[in-house]
């Protein structure tokens, strides 16, 4: 069931400025409790970041677990994020209910999490909707998935006055991503953050992927390996070198799609990349038969 509702003033009338797209991920990938999210990112924070305002282009890659795996290694991507920050994002992440659209964002309205609602930025939206026939204006889409919703209560505690522009996609080929970016680089010029939302390598039986049999410590020495390989593409900017490497082992990385987005926008605007940090959900569970990867990348 879409969580979505039109915005009321205080006296419950419509105020006309669009859809309120209500959290679907509090509670479960993070605090529902205002006071309590405050506390848990601030604690992955460790030390509270200086957040420094900035008009510059910046791209980055950071995962979208619950808090309690990625949220660290998200922590690391904000944390890098607030040296140099900008007031508009572009938040790009994978579909994993294949709702709606092939490629959709939000044009208007908000979305809400404990921390108050981010509104939309129409304009940039709508600029991006005129640069590509692929990408569609379909709320639904965005109803149930919560890989761009978890990277937002970091960003308000960075900044009170930011605006994105959520984008899901349901194809993930290079194409699609190559196109996605050129509508982003015709739509911006300055003062905007491309978030591309992606855990890396899904382990286990649960996810149908079990390429490498061994003891414990090899096959977290496989995952490790091979994400490593993953992060080390995209800091170079190596796009083709990441296709190939997902269909040569069919990787389960959910958001190598966005992930390219970012990549290819980072390489218009002449960014450079640097990992930040990695880490696995075997951290923090101890089950090295489910195993999670997590990294995080900044481009500037």
């Amino acid at each position: 069931m879409p969580i979505l509702r039109k915005k009321n003033d205080r006296k419950g009338h419509y105020k006309g400025d669009g859809l309120i797209r209500k959290s679907v991920s509090a509670g479960k990938m993070y605090p529902y409790d205002k006071a309590q999210l405050k506390d848990t990112i601030s604690s992955l924070f460790g030390e509270e970041p200086h957040v420094k305002a900035s008009k510059d282009v910046v791209c980055g890659v950071c995962p979208h677990a619950g808090y309690i795996y990625s949220g660290k290694t998200a922590a690391h991507f904000y944390s890098s994020l607030a040296q140099g920050m900008p007031s508009r994002f572009i938040v790009v992440g994978p579909n994993h209910y294949r709702m709606g659209s092939a490629i959709a964002l939000m044009n208007e309205g908000a979305w809400e999490t404990p921390l108050g609602e981010i509104p939309i930025d129409t304009a940039l939206a709508d600029k991006i909707l005129d640069s590509s026939e692929l990408i569609s204006n379909d709320p639904y889409a965005h109803s149930e998935e919560s890989s761009l919703e978890v990277q937002l209560p970091f960003l308000q505690s960075l900044r009170d006055d930011i605006t994105f522009v959520p984008i899901s996609l349901n194809l993930q080929d290079l194409d699609s991503a190559i196109e996605v970016a050129q509508a982003i680089k015709n739509s911006v010029k300055d003062n905007v953050g491309i978030i591309a939302s992606s855990d890396l390598v899904h382990f286990g039986n649960s996810y149908g992927y079990v390429p490498f049999v061994g003891k414990e410590s090899e096959t977290l020495e496989w995952i490790e390996r091979n994400d490593r390989q993953v992060l080390t593409m995209i800091v170079e900017k190596d796009v083709d070198g990441l296709y190939d490497f997902i269909a040569s082992l069919n990787y389960t990385m959910c958001g190598y799609g966005p992930v390219a987005v970012s990549m290819i926008v980072a390489s218009n605007f002449r960014l450079e990349g640097s990992m930040l940090n990695y880490a696995t959900s075997y951290d923090v569970s101890g089950d090295s038969d489910l195993v999670v990867g997590y990294g995080s990348v900044i481009f500037r």
